[in-house]
């Protein structure tokens, strides 16, 4: 016998919506998501190091003071996403794509509902990527609410990258020049990271421009490693943009687009552009409190359903309010590597 819909309340939805896996890719997996938050504001503080050292001083001498990190502090309120669905009663009983009419363990309400959960799920985690994109590629990330369909921009958070760490090169610097110098430019992008952080670069993404220059330098042509190949739990489609390993890099190649609010096309990481990366830098993904009147508390993803009698149907949404945030702005370098 199939439950009754109230059976699916707000809270088990959103407990089935918390347990989908993440669909963000290679951007998103640079975030580490933080528990979600009882407050819609968050407090962003970005810092940069500007390293002196600290002077001897004698027996007798008073205490040096000391001005510690640069740090810009701004007050952001997390931006909403909140697709919603329409799931009609007569679809309920329709066999899906894949599964046997013959199954009679499978109740066909549980598994729609499970697939509108994982849609939303998509939806949320397409959007996020994007917005780790934004962070890594350049700096800063234009936010805005997308409440059932309708997308409202708020405003941008810039974090303050140093403008040094966007280079573009020219003449026998290109990638594709046979005096350029790959290993000793990776020497110079990783100082700079340095400087900033106290960290080492640990990756480098590459658009197709940039990685069919890459691959053909004869600096790296004979050095790339291609048998490192431990993802630990990244999914399959992230592991497929693993190139291999060189001068202690892990080199990704990243293509794809996207649709921006104004309706134009954008690579996440345009295909003549190298991104070099400090992965153990602190870059997390802050979750906002869900506006939803039915919302009960802290959590990463709201969902819920109801229904409507004429006609016959079922809505479903989902509310998430994800904020990435990169703490170290000097933790990347964004070159231009070819024409």
């Amino acid at each position: 016998m199939m439950p009754e819909f109230d059976y699916f309340d707000s809270r088990v939805l959103t407990g089935v919506i918390n347990k989908r896996p993440v669909k963000y890719d290679v951007f998103g997996h640079m975030f580490t998501p933080r528990p979600p938050s009882a407050s819609e504001l968050f407090e962003l503080h970005i810092t940069s190091r500007g390293v002196s050292m600290l002077p001897s001083i004698t027996n007798v001498a008073p205490g040096t003071m000391r001005g510690g990190k640069q740090t810009d502090i701004s007050v952001v309120k997390a931006p909403r996403f909140r697709p919603k669905r329409v799931f009609r009663a007569a679809e309920m009983l329709k066999t899906q794509a894949g599964q046997t009419p013959y199954d009679e363990q499978v109740d066909p309400v549980e598994r729609a509902i499970a697939e509108d959960m994982d849609a939303h799920h998509d939806d949320i985690d397409y959007t996020l990527e994007i917005m780790c994109a934004q962070a890594a590629v350049h700096g800063k990330i234009d936010l805005y609410d997308i409440v059932e369909g309708k997308s409202v921009p708020t405003f941008t958070v810039d974090f303050k990258r140093p403008a040094s760490h966007t280079i573009i090169l020219s003449g026998a610097a290109q990638w594709t020049h046979e005096d350029s110098d790959l290993v000793d430019a990776c020497t110079v992008y990783d100082d700079m990271v340095q400087q900033e952080t106290n960290r080492s670069l640990t990756d480098v993404y590459m658009g197709s421009k940039a990685f069919a220059a890459f691959r053909k330098h004869p600096d790296v042509k004979d050095t790339l490693d291609t048998r490192r190949m431990d993802f630990g739990t990244l999914s399959l489609r992230v592991q497929d943009k693993f190139k291999g390993v060189w001068n202690g890099l892990r080199v990704w190649q990243v293509g794809g687009t996207y649709v921006d609010l104004a309706g134009e096309v954008k690579h996440y990481l345009d295909p003549e552009m190298a991104l070099f990366l400090a992965s153990g830098a602190e870059n997390v993904i802050e979750y906002g409190l869900p506006m939803d009147i039915e919302c009960q508390g802290p959590t990463q993803y709201f969902a819920k359903q109801f229904t409507q009698d004429d006609p016959s149907g079922v809505y479903t949404i989902a509310e998430s309010r994800p904020l990435p945030w990169t703490k170290e702005p000097g933790w990347a370098v964004l070159i231009k590597a070819v024409d």
